[in-house]
């Protein structure tokens, strides 16, 4: 089984806004539009509204019928982090991220991947 890649275009716009505000130059630029060119990112449409509403409601401990498990606290995530949550649950596939804002989500099914 081959693996897929997908770039939510949330991440392809964080990544933008980030190179702007941190002024990179041509080719840490370049680099990402090479990405975006490799990997068309990955619309926001209507599809991805069930996933958006499953992870936000679980993520505030409000899953009627899928309590977070014990110890685990209720929390807001990030709108942006709901988008790219919802698109790899979504297309079922790995979420790489070197942070740890989405490690509660495992119980939906949504697979992390850290480098």
């Amino acid at each position: 089984m081959s693996a897929k890649t997908l770039v939510s275009v949330v991440v392809a716009a964080e990544l933008r806004s980030f190179a702007l505000k941190a002024d990179w130059g041509y080719q840490k630029v370049r680099a990402i539009n090479l990405l975006v060119e490799r990997f068309p990112p990955i619309e926001i449409t209507d599809k991805l509204i069930d996933s958006y509403a499953l992870i936000d409601a679980y993520s505030q401990g409000k899953l009627k019928g899928q309590p977070l498990p014990p110890g685990m606290s209720a929390r807001n995530m990030g709108k942006n982090d709901l988008w790219i949550a919802a698109t790899a649950l979504y297309f079922d596939v790995e979420l790489h991220t070197t942070d740890r804002d989405f490690d509660h989500l495992g119980p939906l099914g949504l697979r992390i991947v850290r480098p």
